[in-house]
């Protein structure tokens, strides 16, 4: 029986947390993928939390590096710099959830507001999380799958592995720096079952995501379009030659999850 995806709404949620544990997963050149656990602020501020989906994801807005508090608005919103994560795993009952964060920049100079109190910020710093706005749920069992995403979209592919289970069959592309880390379950953990075919593909900094948008379009053609389920996720620029290629295979686009995480 075909799969489907199903897409919900949820109302907006504000959250009040703190930073709780930050382990280095991995580090490749100047980058690093960081987990933060981030703990209620008070009893009951993940209460009514879900994330059902493969890809849901949260925005995060943080203070200052040093532990500073969140800069909100005369309603109470936070006014910072936000950034969008994929939600790795959370526990409502005991108030906490896991985000892994790409770290751009060398230790001691990250980049942007949120790489730097990623990795330097004192535990009990204070986030606001807001989200998700909705999730996207997969049905059924596809007949086979196509993963593909850059560094950005390792911690979705990793869940959405986990969720489809060991007996799928299809094809993973990664473009990506962490190839040392990848398959390492202390590291990033990507765990590829027997029925997929893995292609590790190597970034061009001048055309990010240009490596997915080839792979995808170099694969073979679906016997059956509506059994195989699509997830592309980089570089903003993915978009456009990936939704070509799902047209290319009689793939309806509401059938595929397929995103810009980043734009270059």
């Amino acid at each position: 029986m075909p799969y489907s995806l199903t897409r919900h709404p949820f109302p907006p949620a504000q959250r009040r947390l703190r930073l709780g544990a930050r382990t280095v997963l991995a580090r490749a050149g100047a980058d690093a993928y960081v987990r933060l656990r981030l703990v209620e602020a008070a009893p009951g501020e993940l209460a009514g939390f879900i994330a059902p989906g493969g890809g849901d994801h949260v925005r995060v807005v943080v203070g200052s590096a040093d532990g500073g508090s969140v800069a909100v608005d005369e309603t109470g919103a936070p006014t910072g710099e936000a950034r969008t994560e994929t939600v790795v795993d959370h526990s409502v009952d005991e108030g906490w959830i896991d985000l892994d964060v790409l770290v751009h920049g060398e230790p001691g100079a990250e980049l942007g507001l949120i790489g730097a109190w990623a990795a330097r910020a004192p535990l009990g710093s204070p986030a606001v999380m807001m989200g998700p706005k909705g999730s996207v749920v997969l049905s059924g069992a596809p007949g086979e799958v196509v993963l593909a995403g850059d560094d950005s979209a390792l911690p979705a592919v990793r869940r959405y592995l986990r969720m489809l289970g060991p007996s799928i069959t299809g094809h993973l592309l990664l473009e990506t720096r962490f190839e040392a880390a990848l398959f390492t379950p202390a590291a990033l953990g990507i765990e590829p079952p027997a029925g997929l075919r893995v292609s590790i593909l190597n970034p061009d900094p001048q055309r990010p995501s240009a490596a997915l948008a080839d792979a995808l379009a170099a694969l073979p053609a679906p016997a059956a379009p509506l059994e195989r389920f699509v997830f592309a996720c980089g570089e903003q620029s993915l978009v456009a030659p990936a939704r070509a290629t799902l047209a290319a295979w009689g793939i309806d686009v509401e059938r595929a999850v397929v995103k810009g995480y980043w734009k270059r």
